[in-house]
């Protein structure tokens, strides 16, 4: 055996055994953020479903300010709309991106595909309905910060839709996965917002009462962008990184899973649950 064979197989394992170990680590981040998405989802439904029922409707601008408005049906509407779109966007966006979904439910998965795309497209458009509108609780600044947000999640479902049309599955999955994060820009940002508030014990950097300041001024853009610099990077290590640059992804993934980790735990005694 010459020396070159026996340089291809010794690092051939260490390329598979950092391959595995980044797997590894973006599954364990996709179950724990999955699971904390499902329990937020819990919470809409109980909440917004519950007092809905019970025609509490007022109750709705505990959590969200002008959520509720007497007289305006419209606006109202435009709420419900976004909250039921939310619920199911949250539930149907995860079994996208399980590879299992599209090996032995191909159907599903490219119908499932098309309501999701469908319905972020859908609901972004509500959303900046709802911001210009009513406004958010953080100003101009909030609204910007939502608007942005909404304008990402249009682009990255019409990219999606147009590389699947295009049957470009390798650049469709990309697309994908950036739609699947800013969707989730709101539940990040609790969950963000709610691990700031853990690790510091009390707000630092903004007023609890206004519900301004530097730090809700970064996580407001942050939500979104911060999930989609992650990702790009994990993109990068996994297309062209080696051994070290995917062993040091990976452990930052499971690091970003512990901050997600304890973000979920905080959000969901603190915020979720006590409202139920």
């Amino acid at each position: 055996m010459n020396t070159t064979d026996s340089g291809v197989r010794t690092a051939l394992p260490r390329k598979i055994g950092a391959d595995a170990l980044l797997n590894a680590a973006v599954k364990f981040w996709f179950l724990v953020a999955v699971l904390g998405q499902w329990i937020f989802v819990y919470y809409v439904s109980a909440f917004y479903g519950g007092t809905a029922l019970q025609g509490e409707f007022a109750r709705w601008n505990e959590v969200l300010p002008h959520g509720y408005v007497e007289g305006e049906t419209m606006g109202n509407l435009a709420v419900a709309l976004h909250i039921l779109l939310a619920v199911i966007i949250i539930v149907g966006g995860p079994l996208q991106l399980i590879p299992q979904t599209r090996t032995y439910a191909p159907s599903f998965h490219r119908w499932n595909g098309r309501l999701y795309v469908m319905l972020a497209f859908l609901i972004s458009v509500d959303g900046l309905y709802m911001v210009w509108t009513r406004g958010t609780i953080s100003g101009l600044v909030g609204d910007i910060s939502v608007s942005i947000n909404a304008v990402l999640i249009m682009l990255c479902a019409a990219l999606a839709w147009r590389y699947a049309v295009a049957k470009n599955f390798p650049v469709h999955r990309r697309w994908t996965l950036r739609l699947f994060l800013v969707v989730n820009g709101v539940w990040f940002f609790r969950i963000g917002l709610m691990f700031w508030l853990f690790v510091n014990g009390a707000p630092v950097g903004f007023d609890p009462e206004t519900f301004r300041g530097p730090f809700l001024t970064f996580l407001g853009f942050a939500q979104y962008l911060l999930p989609l610099a992650i990702l790009e990077l994990y993109l990068a290590a996994q297309r062209w990184g080696g051994t070290l640059g995917k062993t040091t992804m990976a452990i930052t993934l499971f690091v970003i899973t512990m901050v997600t980790g304890v973000g979920i735990f905080a959000a969901t005694t603190g915020m979720w649950l006590p409202r139920l």
